[in-house]
């Protein structure tokens, strides 16, 4: 199977490459020039432990290419990823031009059937309206070509993204058509013989998985840092409550881990969108927002809390 992966940022390269290690013919394609020639002189401008390594031996085997041509990249793929930036309007909502961008650049350059996957966190929605410009490009050219598209969220956290992707929690495809949902599988047939859960849903659904795990991930954190504002005030020890929180089995530990909030590319981000998307429809995100005021308050207690510590 050939893959095109649109972006070379932190989602597409470490996707790219690992997809290379399990025989996958890998393309990862981007407009930057200079990006890509860095990237064909053997540096990497992202830091990932062991990311390096992975993509010299993608280079010397073969399996892995980098290129600026999308039309030879799109035109030669079974599959096209897009994993491209979603950048936040100063609104909170996601900003879609790369993608959208993505999806005219693969209408005009898309010669048969293919399966186009979103990759990047998006929008409930985005992925329908991406088809509708592939289709109107498509439609510029006076051709006829079929195509299905289908979502792939991903679940990369920073410093173990690569460990991250080849033992997935999950993997999740959302898609509309049994052709597409088979090739998926097929694509990711090692992991799912390694006993990795492979949950097909639709594409809707699979858009809004991505943001509801990072917003409940971003909510714990938020939930921590209010008890640990209360245990100030009563005497208690935060780090005594988490233990006792933390190891009732429904909770568990994983980000109940007190401190200035959550910040990064990911949370703040997504948290808002998904706060902006509530707006949208007018659909109230009364937790999601304390989240979010919380987290913003957070830094500013911070701030209090160490000078009352040294003007005493």
């Amino acid at each position: 199977m050939r893959i095109a992966m649109i972006g070379t940022g932190y989602v597409g390269l470490v996707s790219g490459a690992c997809f290379m290690k399990f025989g996958v013919d890998v393309t990862c394609v981007d407009k930057d020039e200079s990006k890509i020639e860095t990237l064909k002189s053997g540096a990497i401008s992202i830091y990932e432990p062991g990311l390096d390594a992975l993509v010299a031996e993608g280079f010397e085997s073969g399996r892995l290419t980098v290129t600026t041509n999308l039309a030879e990249a799109v035109g030669g793929a079974d599959v096209v990823f897009i994993a491209v930036g979603t950048p936040m309007h100063d609104d909170g909502s996601s900003n879609l031009e790369y993608i959208y961008s993505a999806g005219k650049d693969i209408g005009r350059y898309i010669n048969d059937y293919k399966i186009i996957i979103t990759k990047s966190t998006i929008p409930v929605g985005t992925t329908t309206k991406l088809r509708k410009i592939i289709e109107s490009e498509i439609n510029n050219r006076k051709e006829k070509i079929i195509f299905d598209i289908a979502n792939n969220p991903e679940f990369l956290k920073e410093g173990v993204a690569i460990d991250d992707f080849m033992r997935p929690d999950r993997i999740v495809v959302g898609a509309n058509t049994n052709k597409s949902i088979n090739t998926m599988r097929t694509l990711y047939r090692d992991f799912i013989r390694n006993g990795h859960a492979f949950l097909a849903m639709s594409i809707r659904s699979a858009e809004m998985t991505k943001y509801a795990a990072n917003a409940m991930l971003a909510t714990r954190i938020s939930f921590i840092n209010e008890i640990a504002n209360l245990c100030e005030h009563t005497g208690a020890d935060v780090r005594e409550v988490r233990a006792g929180v933390g190891s009732d089995q429904r909770i568990g530990m994983q980000f109940l881990y007190p401190g200035i909030g959550y910040g990064g590319s990911c949370f703040p981000k997504d948290v808002q969108a998904l706060v902006a998307l509530g707006e949208k429809y007018q659909c109230a995100t009364t937790l999601l927002s304390a989240t979010h005021e919380v987290n913003e308050n957070q830094w500013a207690r911070f701030a209090a809390y160490i000078c009352n510590k040294l003007s005493h």
